[in-house]
């Protein structure tokens, strides 16, 4: 059982390597990395200069590979949803897709970048299994309207959204009564 990370545009090989180490550690299950087209301008909206998430979503969704449990496809272009000026990323909750943008992320700091673009990954993830927005502003799954909010949070769940967490990966564990997670903030 895979989760499978797709990148779009001009993204570092080594922040699709981080991304796929994170997601690992994170989630506990083996992650691939998987390169597919991106059809041309696929969402884009010229008046906004900028791609609606939920097509690229969409998109996603008709995406098909061996022991799929969850797909992240992370893009390098800035996303947009409707009534919404951006959105880091969206997540059908409860369901099989997410797309992060590292666009707005972006820091000149490597290593600050890197953990911004984990933690957007592992909320959109989160939502992906179930979690909704939490109230806790240092857990991942707080909402994060600026990168300032992002900055804030950490990059692990709280006790209470790990133990939601931990419920619905059991089913996909190679050995479910070894608990690779410890909840942090």
């Amino acid at each position: 059982m895979f989760i499978y990370i797709v990148f779009f545009g001009d993204i570092e090989e080594r922040l699709i390597l981080g991304v796929a180490g994170n997601v690992r550690r994170t989630f506990g299950l083996d992650v691939r990395v998987s390169s597919v087209p991106f059809p041309p301008k696929l969402g884009y909206n010229p008046s906004r200069d900028q791609y609606h998430a939920g097509t690229i979503l969409r998109y996603l969704g008709s995406l098909d590979f061996p022991k799929l449990v969850k797909l992240v496809g992370v893009v390098s272009f800035d996303l947009y949803e409707e009534g919404l000026n951006f959105v880091f990323g969206e997540a059908d909750l409860g369901g099989r897709n997410a797309v992060v943008s590292i666009n707005r992320l972006r820091h000149p700091d490597e290593e600050v970048f890197f953990l911004r673009v984990f933690k957007e990954v592992n909320h959109e993830i989160g939502h992906c299994f179930g979690l909704g927005h939490c109230t806790d502003p240092s857990c991942v799954m707080s909402f994060s309207s600026s990168v300032r909010d992002v900055d804030r949070k950490g990059e692990g769940f709280c006790s209470s959204c790990m133990d939601f967490l931990k419920s619905s990966l059991n089913p996909y564990l190679r050995n479910p009564d070894q608990d690779p997670h410890k909840p942090h903030r």
